[in-house]
Parts: structure tokens; C-alpha cells; sequence
């Protein structure tokens, strides 16, 4: 067991030394440090505990809060299309795939399945002539 938990912790330390990971986590300390993005999440954070207590009132004004919903949504909006969380969404993204990826090829150790088979689907062959799954793959 031991030795399982050694290869864990060199795994996560190649994975903490990833261009993948310093990426993401610098892009992060950058969205965090700049003021525009903090007063944007501060923002949206603040209409939805609106939004939250307004919710819990019996008697709430329906047009207040599809008003307050109309807000936020719109703020959201404005966050991800901020330069600097799309560039930092991308990063995200990028070091989620590398992850899905180890995920997949320790599946594959355990499962002894082909590592470079599709995933999805339920046969070898694909979804020709298969009509469970409802997969668009067809």
C-alpha cells in the first residue's frame, strides 16, 4: 500500500509541476488580484444573497426578483466574457482535459480496456445498427 501511496504523491507532484496546472494557477492569482474581476464577483455575489432572501419571503414580489434574476444574469454574462476569465476558463479547461486524460489511462490499468478506443458507445463496433443508447454518435 505504501508504494500505491508513493506513486500517488509523484503523480500529483508532476501534475502540480505541469505547464497545465502553474498556467491555471497563475491566471487564477491574476483574476483574483485584479480589482475589476473582485468587485464583478462581489457583485454578483451580493445579488444573489438578494436574490437568495428574497426567495424565502412568502410574500416575495415576483417582478423584483425575475428583475434581480435578469441582473444577475446579466453580470454573469459580463464576468465571463472578461478578458481575463476567459483566458483563465481556457486554462481551466485545458488542465481539466490533461486530468480526464490520467483519468483515463489509470481506467484503462484497472479495467485492462484498449486505451485508445472510443469512449462512449456500447460495442467494439460502434452504434451501427444499435438503437439502445439514444447516442447522437450514429
Amino acid at each position: 500500500m505504501e508504494h500505491i501511496l508513493e506513486k500517488a504523491r509523484e503523480l500529483g507532484q508532476l501534475i502540480a509541476n505541469s505547464e497545465e496546472f502553474a498556467t491555471m494557477n497563475s491566471l487564477e492569482e491574476k483574476a483574483s488580484s485584479n480589482p475589476e474581476v473582485s468587485d464583478l464577483y462581489a457583485n454578483y455575489a451580493d445579488l444573489r444573497d438578494q436574490i437568495a432572501a428574497l426567495e424565502m419571503e412568502e410574500d416575495a414580489d415576483d417582478a423584483q426578483l425575475d428583475s434581480l434574476m435578469d441582473e444577475a444574469e446579466a453580470l454573469e454574462d459580463k464576468i465571463n466574457r472578461h478578458p481575463g476569465i476567459l483566458e483563465l476558463n481556457l486554462a481551466r479547461l485545458t488542465f481539466n482535459q490533461m486530468m480526464q486524460r490520467i483519468n483515463r489511462a489509470l481506467q484503462v490499468q484497472l479495467t485492462g480496456e484498449d486505451e485508445f478506443a472510443e469512449e462512449g458507445g456500447c460495442a467494439p463496433e460502434g452504434c451501427a445498427g444499435c438503437s439502445g443508447c439514444g447516442s447522437d454518435a450514429r
